[in-house]
């Protein structure tokens, strides 16, 4: 017998082409919920949040029966959404907050090592590469953010190296950046393809559907999730489903929902790469938050990542898209003007989560319910060492790790709309006039 019962107001709709996953050959058809579907866990969101837990649950539960809920296809959403940075550390200078930036970095480490462990016992085929990254700065103004950056990797003991003027040419192929600091040790991937590839490689006892959003969420002495073509009857629900949760009435005013947006272009012809370094792939982070993120893949692609918008709505307009995709093209010109015309493969954005004190939302929110989301500037990494360790903790398996993060602050609640709404637009305003000329 269920009784209290929780409909979704608005269900997940990532909106305008993921190029990312443009450039896949096309899945499979989805295995859709129909009928009747029981299991001992049910895990709403097939990110990277929920492809961990699912995998981590399943290893250690191996008679039990894991069911992965996807609202859309694996790849297509959030997680196959970013830049594909996979952060083993992060600075962003100041750290309000040092004690919990010191822990979330040896969460974002340990995340980049579960994932590359993954990447390589299952030969999944993303485009792995340990190239690292660099902060770079393009004005004067912005060169004390990128000394931020530094000073921040000096408090947490990560080693790195001033990148000057003619570095980053030679890397990039472009004078438009003035210094950068490069540090060694990230990841970059292709998000879809390693999202698709971790899926794809469960354990036995775990089941994905995907085409299925969860329309309703019925809880007494057992849950039911409700989706369009059948149910989910489960024992105990874990939620995965990033921003989304609050939509099914849960984790209310704990996180700020930004979206960022991002287009990649078709490969590069040869001519074109001689444009653009010697070294055949980079990986920028901007020093000022208004920056761009811009990546050279391996097989030739420009990606330009730019423009803050808050996502409460969760939606993304046309017009919204058609300033952003401006904005990308922009910003490829200024870098490189032989490259003005370079056709796009897909312009799309993606939802990011920060809380006010660099808090968690993860552990037990309900008998039985269970609820992780990552939150922070290394989502990929930390979403899937933070999946991994909610399994663990829900089997009652202990380690430093897990201390580490049960350690962490509780994300803070947050002002509601409208207040929260202008005070982020009032941020986005302040950042975009604090540098200009990085975008």
């Amino acid at each position: 017998m269920f009784s209290r019962s929780r409909r979704a107001r608005k269900l997940p709709d990532d909106g305008p082409r993921n190029g990312w996953y443009e450039t896949l050959p096309p899945p499979p058809p989805a295995r859709r919920v129909e009928g009747t579907v029981k299991a001992d866990f049910a895990v709403i969101g097939a990110g990277t949040c929920g492809c961990a837990v699912a995998r981590r649950l399943a290893e250690l539960r191996p008679d039990d029966t894991v069911v992965l809920v996807e609202a859309t296809r694996v790849g297509y959403g959030t997680s196959g959404r970013n830049a594909g940075f996979m952060l083993d550390h992060h600075s962003h200078g100041g750290m309000k907050h040092f004690e919990a930036a010191s822990k979330n970095d040896r969460l974002f480490t340990a995340g980049t090592n579960y994932l590359r462990e993954l990447v390589q016992q299952h030969q999944i085929q993303c485009d792995w590469s340990d190239w690292g990254r660099i902060y770079v700065a393009a004005e004067t103004s912005s060169e004390g953010a990128l000394k931020g950056v530094a000073e921040g990797f000096d408090k947490l003991g990560v080693p790195w190296r001033q990148v000057d003027n003619d570095g980053l040419e030679e890397i990039t192929g472009t004078r438009f950046y003035l210094r950068g600091v490069r540090a060694e040790g990230s990841a970059l991937v292709q998000p879809a393809a390693m999202m698709r590839g971790l899926a794809s490689t469960l354990p036995i006892n775990v089941t994905l559907y995907e085409e299925s959003p969860v329309i309703e969420l019925v809880t007494r002495g057992g849950f039911r999730l409700v989706c369009p073509e059948g149910t989910i009857e489960a024992k105990q629900v874990i939620l995965a489903n990033h921003v989304f949760a609050e939509e099914l009435g849960f984790l209310k005013h704990r996180i700020v929902p930004l979206a960022s947006f991002a287009s990649l272009t078709r490969p590069l012809t040869d001519t074109e790469m001689g444009q653009v370094g010697s070294e055949g792939e980079f990986g920028l982070l901007p020093a000022n938050a208004n920056g761009s993120t811009v990546r050279l893949t391996l097989d030739g692609r420009i990606l330009m990542r730019n423009t803050l918008h808050y996502a409460r709505s969760k939606r993304f307009p046309p017009e919204l898209m058609a300033e952003v995709a401006d904005n990308h093209r922009q910003s490829i010109t200024r870098r490189w003007p032989g490259l003005a015309d370079v056709e796009f493969v897909g312009t799309w954005g993606g939802i990011l989560g920060f809380t006010r004190n660099e808090g968690t939302v993860f552990g037990a929110i309900g008998a039985g319910l269970w609820a992780l989301m990552s939150a922070d500037a290394a989502p990929m990494t930390k979403g899937a060492i933070g999946g991994k360790l909610l399994a663990e903790h829900i089997c009652g398996v202990d380690s430093e790790l897990l201390e580490v993060m049960l350690s962490l602050p509780k994300a803070a609640i947050l002002p509601p709309d409208p207040i929260l709404r202008f005070v982020v637009n009032r941020e986005i305003d302040k950042t975009a006039a604090s540098g200009p000329g990085e975008r």
